[in-house]
């Protein structure tokens, strides 16, 4: 099944040509070194790193190994990408980076590793397997900004307000008093003190652990593992405190932006545990989104923007953007009559009108599996989000991002798995240079245009395949592990199926009737149609061919309308495919 996606969705790219890891070596031939991690925590399990910057990659670069930087990351995440570090400044602000893997410094335009790169666009993460866009010396090594070792950045760095606002260069940014925003954008070397995890930093953000007047032995290894706290001299509670201030700052930020009108439509993603084979799912289950993840997003948002501010700015027609279209009206329209035959008013008018209709909606109607019924129907008509070159759309409107609801947005923060930031990289460094630097880039706006819709493409193909793949692996969680009964909603009905949504597993499945011989049913058109199913009477066909009984309602009818709560079993197929 996995070679068959993989096939299916042009995503089965193999090992690395021996001419791009020769590139990749090269890269990284100068910096060299036989040192070993010394925390072992997972996801580098002690390997040699074997990497660190040279005199001369530090020259034009701001240190910032003093400073208290840190990663949160998935706990199984190799690839990191991304770190922070905050300060508190006088007058109520603080001072945020964001640093980025400094890629484009390894990856040389035309080089045989730019140009795999560019044709894989971005990387495949499967159940079972990690399809890399970079190969490993890079993508986990010289380029991922491990614990305690120094590496190279790209970094944005910025001053808030406590209240989630900007600052300008003109007085603090409170009201009366505009100017230009306090960003900086610029190579820099850091050094990470510790790798946490999203766990780990929600234990902080609740208290669980950092907390004054406790010490390293305090704190027990499940709530805080010893492979992530600390290193190079900065201690729990320092980072503890940075954490929580992180949090504070970013939760105000996040009600700012969604007063100002972005849209946040979340689907269940699953996550699964796998056996010592590597192939047997031991464990299925929502992944949960916490307060500490939301931390990460809102700075990493935030420093998008401001990519995307200064290439507008700086770079003209050659900026690469993250365009979101608005959803298409029809399906909206659809969404927002199912919900009025509820007694439930959608406003479909723009972003900020969806987000409000929602929030107001989660208050008016106290049941969770309508309320994930309505969102599942709302993610159908959205468009997905693209890239495109500023300079090839005849409109400004174009750059627009719907659900954030800003003017221009692009993707600076994951250049390790994603080629379109490698891309925004070189055009950053571009405009720091100078005007001239702008004007003799190596890419035409055609060029970049073309390079964004492959990378469409690409992402698209990516997340289909790892859709394809969680159901295979669900799949396989089922035959071991079928669910006898769980809730399911009605989101859709025909004249002869309708489709079921189960919240708990994030799944939308069609039934169609037909195949179901001992079923009799009747559409009946009404303002919003259903179907009242009945067993047929006589008996035959009670079980399917895999001796499963499909209904269980006796000789009561059922009646099969949108947003209908009906008990469902999941189940494996016993034929292919699966």
């Amino acid at each position: 099944e996995t070679q068959a996606l993989l096939t299916e969705f042009d995503v089965n790219h193999g090992e690395f040509h021996s001419s791009v890891l020769r590139d990749v070596d090269r890269a990284v031939k100068a910096g060299r070194t036989k040192k070993t991690s010394v925390s072992g925590a997972e996801g580098t399990k002690g390997e040699d790193l074997g990497w660190e910057p040279t005199k001369q990659d530090r020259k034009s670069r701001r240190d910032y190994t003093k400073e208290r930087i840190f990663t949160i990351d998935p706990t199984t995440a190799k690839d990191l990408d991304d770190a922070l570090h905050v300060k508190l400044l006088p007058n109520d602000q603080v001072e945020i980076g964001v640093h980025i893997a400094d890629v484009s410094h390894f990856v040389k335009p035309h080089s045989a590793v730019d140009k795999e790169a560019a044709y894989r666009a971005t990387t495949v993460y499967l159940v079972d397997r990690v399809i890399p866009m970079l190969p490993k010396p890079l993508c986990e090594i010289a380029c991922s900004l491990n614990e305690n070792v120094e590496r190279l950045a790209f970094s944005c760095v910025w001053t808030m307000n406590l209240d989630g606002t900007l600052a300008s260069d003109e007085g603090s940014g409170k009201k009366g008093k505009k100017g230009k925003e306090k960003v900086w954008y610029g190579r820099t070397v850091i050094k990470s003190c510790a790798r946490l995890d999203y766990s780990t930093a929600q234990n902080i953000i609740d208290g669980k652990c950092g907390n004054p007047e406790e010490t390293d032995a305090d704190i027990s290894e499940e709530l805080w593992p010893r492979s992530r706290r600390p290193t190079g001299g900065h201690t729990i509670m320092e980072v503890a405190n940075d954490v929580r201030l992180m949090h504070k700052v970013a939760m105000a930020r996040r009600r700012l932006r969604f007063d100002n009108g972005a849209l946040a439509l979340h689907g269940v993603k699953l996550v699964f545990r796998l056996g010592d084979d590597n192939k047997t799912p031991q464990l299925c289950e929502p992944y949960p989104l916490k307060d500490s993840n939301r931390l990460v997003e809102e700075y990493m948002l935030l420093a998008n923007f401001l990519v995307a501010q200064r290439l507008i700015t700086h770079a003209g027609g050659l900026a690469l953007l993250r365009h979101h279209p608005p959803p298409l009206e029809q399906g909206l329209d659809e969404v927002a009559q199912v919900a009025q035959g509820l007694g439930l008013h959608l406003d479909t008018t723009n972003s900020a009108s969806i987000q409000n209709s929602l929030r107001r909606i989660s208050h008016e109607c106290t049941d969770d599996i309508i309320l994930q019924g309505i969102t599942e129907l709302m993610m159908t008509p959205m468009q997905p989000a693209e890239y495109i070159a500023a300079g090839s759309v005849e409109d400004n409107s174009m750059w627009r991002h719907f659900a954030l609801n800003i003017p221009f947005y692009t993707h600076f923060t994951s250049p390790i798995r994603r080629y379109a930031d490698v891309i925004v990289h070189r055009l950053l460094q571009a405009t720091i240079d100078g005007p001239h630097a702008v004007k003799e880039y190596y890419q035409s706006v055609d060029e970049i245009s073309n390079v964004s819709d492959h990378c469409n493409d690409k992402r698209m193909a990516s997340k289909k395949a790892q859709e394809r793949s969680d159901r295979v692996f669900l799949s396989l969680y089922l035959r071991e592990h079928p669910i006898k009964s769980v809730m399911g909603i009605v989101v859709s009905v025909g004249e002869k199926s309708f489709t079921v949504f189960v919240p708990s597993l994030g799944l939308s499945t069609r039934v169609n009737l037909e195949d179901h011989e001992h079923l009799i049913y009747e559409p009946i058109e009404e303002i919003r149609r259903k179907i009242i199913v009945r067993r047929r009477q006589g008996g035959a066909g009670d079980d399917n061919d895999e001796g499963r009984p499909l209904w269980t309602g006796g000789s009561e009818p059922l009646e099969i309308r949108v947003f209908a709560k009906i008990a469902v079993a999941c189940v494996c197929k016993e034929t292919s495919p699966i």
